[in-house]
């Protein structure tokens, strides 16, 4: 299952709109609508927001199985034969810490990489 596909499970099995759940993460509704729709992938910044919001974890979100919602929970698990739900919730904060420093390393090579671009451009 994508990560779009999930973001319209959990957003529809709370009955929120696009709007609602764009104006909640403090983004716009188009952004929201293209992770929705699988054209564009949220930061990381972003993504943490988004398994805030659902309280569930990033890993969760990026897996790829399905979603499975009740009337009481939801969670991100594997589904078996017998309808029982093996929920995979376990998420270290080391991983997360390396997670958020893997995206600013990525984020400074980009910035390093805009100014080597505009200098060699301004030659």
């Amino acid at each position: 299952m994508t990560l779009g596909t999930k973001l319209n499970k959990l957003r529809t099995g709370r009955n929120l709109t696009q709007v609602q759940i764009a104006e909640k993460l403090h983004i716009s509704q188009n952004a929201y609508n293209k992770w929705e729709s699988d054209k564009a992938k949220p930061a990381m910044e972003n993504l943490m927001r988004i398994a805030d919001f659902y309280e569930t974890d990033v890993y969760d979100l990026l897996d790829e199985t399905p979603i499975v919602q009740n009337n009481t929970d939801r969670a991100v698990g594997n589904i078996h034969n017998n309808n029982t739900v093996t929920i995979n919730n376990t998420i270290s904060e080391e991983l997360i810490e390396s997670i958020i420093k893997n995206q600013q390393d990525i984020t400074s090579l980009v910035e390093t990489q805009n100014k080597l671009i505009e200098s060699l451009l301004k030659k």
